[in-house]
């Protein structure tokens, strides 16, 4: 048995994860907040993807758009990690042996790496987009999509497989 399945069955069977588990109403309320905290999040991360690839307010500057949105997606980012994390304490098993849910994580991984590399690398010249936003920011749109679509979906199939 490798470390890590060992560490999920013996994180399944401690107080706090058959709690969260098998009471009336703490797994619904921390999913309901999840779920919650999930809209806030990936709302406004796709305004600010669309924005970037210019599908969406073309005439507001790409720095306003990061400067209105950015607070309420990392709210909503917070809310849904400290949530997600609570979920994945009560199903621990369940997210292991789940192969959408290893799909989540790595996605959600590629998805925080996808933000460093536009805050460290992308960004540093955004008053100058109003009229021509660069292709790498494009490409960070993009990716962001493509990667936030990825994880609701592997998210909902993780509930049901």
């Amino acid at each position: 048995m490798s470390h890590l399945l060992a560490f999920a069955t013996w994180l399944n069977g401690s107080a706090w994860s058959v709690y969260l588990r098998e009471g009336d109403w703490q797994f619904p309320v921390i999913e309901t907040i999840h779920i919650l905290g999930l809209g806030f999040s990936v709302g406004t991360i796709m305004w600010l993807d669309l924005r970037l690839l210019g599908v969406a307010m073309k005439h507001t500057p790409v720095t306003d758009v990061l400067e209105q949105l950015e607070p309420w997606a990392i709210g909503g980012f917070s809310v849904m990690f400290v949530s997600g994390f609570l979920l994945l304490l009560s199903e621990p098993l369940k997210c292991y042996t789940t192969v959408a849910f290893r799909l989540k994580a790595l996605m959600l991984i590629l998805a925080g790496l996808n933000v460093l590399y536009f805050h460290r690398k992308v960004m540093f010249n955004m008053h100058e987009w109003d009229h021509h936003v660069p292709w790498r920011a494009k490409m960070v749109g993009a990716f962001s999509l493509f990667l936030w679509l990825g994880i609701v979906i592997a998210g909902r199939w993780t509930a049901y497989f």
